[in-house]
């Protein structure tokens, strides 16, 4: 009777614990323009779309009263944002087919909640702010909501639709693929609680008085950030001059954009839902490599690629992801001839996947993996590589944070590892 008791006080503090720390998000709304762009962005190279390398994570969807063919387009689109994302945690999507969204709104996304997590969680960007579900169980490496949905996506269900995963453009059709990578990307995070209150006199963020992960990285016309309280209050009719400036940034953590921080968008006129979690269509004009994101999609506007700003974005606010470019990783930024390598999974927990770009001719490759303090753990050299994918045993490691960099020649990769 006393072990019962006891685990029963211990599941209900557990419980209590995580009911304190995690709240329902606020939903992202986007819009459509009816006007044909006739654009297609695909990827540079099919290292993604059509990469035989395994995903680094898992993506699942419930589908609810979806058509069948509706089905096919968000396979392919999951199927691409599965290999960009480094998740030991299953992300579960709920899909609705809905009927009762306006007709103007193509779709509305957001994640089930959003979560405190412990400072000592490893490479946690920020202590005490919110994270979306599915960035707080890739960070923690727990499933949080014991298996419950981490995102919701709702898709309007009178819009014209294009169902094809062929990248073909369709005159008055709304392209899935396109839609569904830009709403994935709001229940990964790109979404902020940026508001405008009191007759719109006043900007404020923030649930229960803490900002999202995406908020502490918004920036003013003079790169000062949103969330400094001692230049803007919260609220504060000076936040609400910034937030309806029209020029707003993301500060990403790669020196290489330092002069060029992603844009965002941020309409004299605010648009609750819209306002803040897209990035500026005026800078990204559609049919450019980071249009992805602006709040506007087109009919006849193919985009099957994030683009390198969204990448960084995602990565500043806790992401691990693959395919960035003059990545910043600790205090060493790397080349610009950086190659692409897989490490997966990642949080790992014993044996680590490193999986390289396959080359005509074998080479030897040096590995060298590092603590946090910048020094050498183990130092591997393959020679003779022709093969895609090999394995590193990292069973005898404590839990914590490593480097993992990879040298092929003149070329170099670093990738962090969390145990």
């Amino acid at each position: 009777m006393r072990v019962f008791l006891t685990l029963t006080i211990l599941i209900f503090i557990e419980l209590s614990t995580i009911a304190q720390d995690s709240m329902p998000a606020i939903p992202v709304v986007c819009y459509f323009n009816p006007e044909n762009s006739f654009t297609q962005v695909l990827p540079d190279n099919a290292t993604f779309a059509k990469s035989r390398l395994a995903a680094t994570s898992n993506i699942e969807v419930t589908y609810i009263d979806f058509p069948e063919q509706a089905k096919v387009p968000f396979e392919y689109a999951i199927s691409l944002w599965e290999k960009y994302l480094v998740s030991s945690q299953t992300i579960r999507i709920k899909a609705t087919w809905s009927k009762s969204l306006a007709n103007n709104v193509l779709a509305e996304t957001y994640a089930a909640r959003v979560y405190k997590l412990s400072s000592s969680t490893p490479n946690l960007p920020y202590a005490n702010v919110w994270y979306p579900t599915p960035l707080a169980e890739a960070l923690s490496g727990k499933d949080l909501n014991a298996g419950d949905y981490d995102m919701f996506i709702s898709l309007n269900a009178n819009i014209n639709w294009s169902y094809l995963t062929n990248a073909q453009v369709v005159a008055g059709k709304f392209d899935m693929v396109t839609v569904l990578l830009h709403e994935i990307s709001h229940g990964l995070g790109f979404s902020s609680s940026m508001t405008v209150i009191n007759n719109d006199t006043q900007g404020q963020y923030g649930q229960l008085g803490s900002a999202y992960i995406f908020d502490v990285y918004m920036k003013d016309s003079k790169k000062v950030n949103l969330t400094n309280t001692g230049i803007y209050g919260n609220p504060s009719t000076d936040l609400k001059t910034a937030l309806t400036s029209n020029v707003l940034y993301f500060g990403v953590k790669n020196s290489a954009l330092a002069n060029s921080l992603p844009r965002l968008y941020a309409p004299a006129t605010f648009k609750s839902g819209s306002s803040f979690s897209h990035f500026d269509e005026g800078t990204y004009p559609v049919g450019s490599a980071n249009s992805l994101m602006t709040p506007n999609v087109r009919a006849a506007e193919v985009n099957h690629t994030p683009g390198d700003l969204l990448l960084n974005c995602l990565y500043t606010i806790g992401w691990q992801v693959n395919g960035l470019t003059g990545l910043v990783t600790g205090t060493e930024s790397l080349p610009e001839n950086i190659f692409e390598i897989l490490v997966f999974p990642n949080p790992v927990e014993n044996l680590l996947n490193v999986a390289i770009p396959n080359q005509a001719q074998a080479r030897t490759i040096k590995i060298d993996l590092f603590n946090q303090n910048g020094r050498i753990l183990q130092e591997i050299e393959k020679q003779n590589v022709n093969v895609e994918t090999f394995q590193i045993d990292l069973s005898n490691y404590e839990a914590g944070l490593y480097f993992l960099q990879v040298l092929d020649g003149e070329k170099k990769t670093v990738r962090k590892i969390i145990k």
